[in-house]
């Protein structure tokens, strides 16, 4: 990662962070969190920005050779399973951006398979060279035929126990390199994708320290968040975004409105109206905090336009994905703050 001198240096300082965080130790990566820690109340906008595009990079090798353009591996020690799930279908452009990444993750895929192949057919070669000059012998001849003299030379010839001994020692060698080959492609793409999904484990968790701390910041986390939500195949990142946000939503120290506090609140409904499944009700918990943080300000009347507006689309639509325990949830939370 290179540094710019025209950034402040908050964001040289995430720079920094990202650097250590993507390292493969165990103490860079607490030393990382500290250091993070020591500045994170003053984490500005765009610091802000540079980790939440370690969560919106893409799970592929492109991805990987993004984040990691120095090769560098990351620290494996979190038991994070790479598990795809199969994903609902979505309607509009999700579907065909959905339909190209499959296209051509199948693409890396048998690519990957060819020069694996190849390599094998490599190393098989180079195995059978290494065992005929061991073994004192040749292949057979384009005729299917051995040497006759060679043959009857190689039979009468006996060796003697030092002799055995050293071929012993060199057929041990040959098969010790046969099984320490480098890794094929197709492994390292994997590995790469994993790379991405313990990196983003790690990102998430210095989010975590940014809740700590009261401030406008978290609201810039929830549509990033969501994003991570419907772009993510590892079931690892999914829960911890989920945890994350949740943890937001049941805040009690609320940050003050700001003035796209509506905008926010309409932009949540609409990623729930393309929500899946085990998204859960985030949905909802989050509207209640934009709900929570508009009546500190005494404009709580204003949420009321935006829940009614939904609804009005979600009654017309019938593909629409938000649940009735958004509108039931709202409701039951105007009950409890009746005056």
């Amino acid at each position: 990662m290179t540094l710019n001198r025209e950034e402040g240096h908050i964001e040289i300082l995430v720079e920094v962070v990202l650097g250590f965080l993507s390292k493969n130790s165990v103490l860079q990566r607490r030393l990382s969190e500290q250091v993070f820690g020591s500045f994170v109340a003053e984490l500005t906008p765009k610091a802000l920005e540079m980790l939440l595009d370690v969560l919106l990079t893409p799970e592929t090798v492109a991805g990987a050779g993004e984040l990691f353009e120095n090769g560098v591996e990351v620290d494996d020690e979190e038991d994070i399973s790479d598990e795809d799930d199969e994903d609902d279908e979505e309607d509009g452009e999700e579907d065909e951006d959905g339909e190209e990444e499959e296209e051509e993750e199948e693409e890396e895929e048998d690519e990957g398979d060819g020069m694996e192949m190849d390599i094998d057919n490599t190393a098989d070669e180079e195995l059978d060279a290494a065992l005929s000059a061991a073994l004192g012998t040749s292949k057979a001849t384009t005729n299917g035929t051995h040497d006759s003299d060679a043959d009857s030379s190689s039979e009468e010839e006996l060796m003697n126990d030092e002799e055995m001994m050293a071929l012993d020692e060199n057929l041990a060698t040959i098969f010790r390199q046969r099984l320490h080959k480098p890794a094929s492609h197709k492994k390292e793409n994997q590995d790469k994708k994993e790379q991405i999904v313990i990196f983003k484990s790690k990102v998430i968790d210095l989010l975590d320290h940014v809740l700590k701390h009261p401030s406008p910041l978290h609201l810039d986390l929830i549509l990033p968040l969501l994003s991570v939500l419907q772009i993510t195949k590892n079931e690892a990142v999914h829960s911890k975004t989920i945890k994350l946000l949740n943890k937001m939503a049941k805040s009690k120290d609320l940050p003050e409105a700001t003035e796209g506090l509506m905008g926010l609140l309409r932009k949540i409904h609409q990623d729930a109206a393309k929500a899946r499944g085990k998204d859960g009700n985030i949905h909802s918990q989050l509207s209640i905090y934009i709900a929570r943080i508009a009546r500190k300000a005494g404009i709580e009347e204003e949420v009321v336009g935006v829940y009614a507006e939904t609804m009005r689309k979600w009654i017309k639509d019938g593909k629409n994905n938000v649940r009735a325990g958004l509108f039931t949830d709202w409701i039951n939370w105007c009950q409890s703050i009746r005056r």
